[in-house]
């Protein structure tokens, strides 16, 4: 469900392109610190932009400091040490792969899962001490979203509403420095990215998910079916999908950048702008149209 929040590089400033790596490399090389090298594997975009988001409503100035990586260990990179927030991206990581590895090895009985749910246990503990309230809030709403997994819920918004609080939950964080007003306003920008994400990943898997069986919200809100339905009845129905998701989260955006041209960003403005205002759109057009030529996501 993760890969969908990140800048477009081709428009964007090759100052700020450097600044967002060192904070993606500075964040990947915190989870090997604190969690171990494995964990940095987990590492994705969404994460590496709550650290941005949140750096930028601070006041703290950020160090950059060029390092060697184990992917590249003859060449050295920038990236941004001692930042408080990436420390705080590198726990919400921990807990939400943990979660994660705990959901795969229960529906899926995945031996990755097996195998690797005893060595996230031990680095979730790390997180859990430090944010048990948050993790327990989080681990609430992924339970209510797996409640309506299993009993077939079909809505998507209310199928979205769980992963939308839970993105809520990570980017309100107590020590934010700003007003009530703004904080507020940082509240609703992260619920409606998380329903932005939840509803572009159902539609981006929908036809993986009408093959296979997987639950799906739009199967369920259009009663659709591959056994059921010939092809000349299921194409007119997937472009019923198509306008209301296109419709739907074209309003989402909106929202997301009228209440972000009301904060008052401290730094990584450029970046913020760039993923706000191209970044989720180009990955929502990817989406909707197939544009395999913009395709720049991660698996994780």
């Amino acid at each position: 469900m993760f890969g969908y929040i990140k800048p477009y590089k081709p428009e964007m400033k090759i100052k700020d392109y450097d600044v967002f790596k060192a904070y993606y490399c500075g964040l990947c090389k915190e989870i090997g610190r604190k969690y171990g090298e494995i964990s940095r594997l987990t590492l994705n975009y969404e994460l590496t932009y709550l650290a941005i988001f949140l750096s930028a409503l601070s006041d703290e100035e950020i160090c950059i400091r060029e390092e060697s990586c184990v992917a590249n260990p003859f060449k050295k990179k920038p990236i941004i040490k001692e930042n408080p927030y990436i420390a705080y991206a590198a726990d919400m990581n921990a807990i939400l792969m943990y979660y994660k590895f705990l959901d795969d090895k229960e529906d899926d009985k995945s031996l990755n899962a097996t195998l690797l749910e005893p060595f996230f246990k031990t680095k979730f503990r790390k997180s859990y001490k430090s944010y048990s309230k948050k993790a327990e809030k989080i681990k609430g709403y992924l339970e209510v979203l797996k409640s309506l997994e299993e009993t077939k819920c079909s809505s998507v918004d209310v199928a979205s509403e769980p992963f939308a609080n839970v993105m809520k939950e990570m980017f309100l964080i107590d020590d934010l420095k700003i007003g009530d007003e703004d904080y507020a306003k940082v509240g609703q920008i992260a619920y409606h990215l998380g329903r932005f994400v939840y509803i572009l990943d159902a539609y981006d898997d929908l036809k993986n998910d009408l093959e296979n069986g997987s639950y799906n919200p739009f199967i369920y809100q259009y009663n659709l079916s591959y056994d059921k339905m010939q092809e000349d009845e299921l194409e007119p129905m997937l472009e019923e999908i198509k306008e209301w998701t296109k419709f739907n989260l074209t309003f989402t955006l909106s929202t997301i950048v009228k209440l972000y041209e009301q904060l008052k960003l401290k730094k990584n403005v450029g970046i913020i702008d760039n993923i706000f205002r191209i970044g989720l759109y180009m990955e929502f057009m990817r989406v909707m149209e197939g544009d395999k030529s913009c395709k720049i996501r991660t698996k994780s």
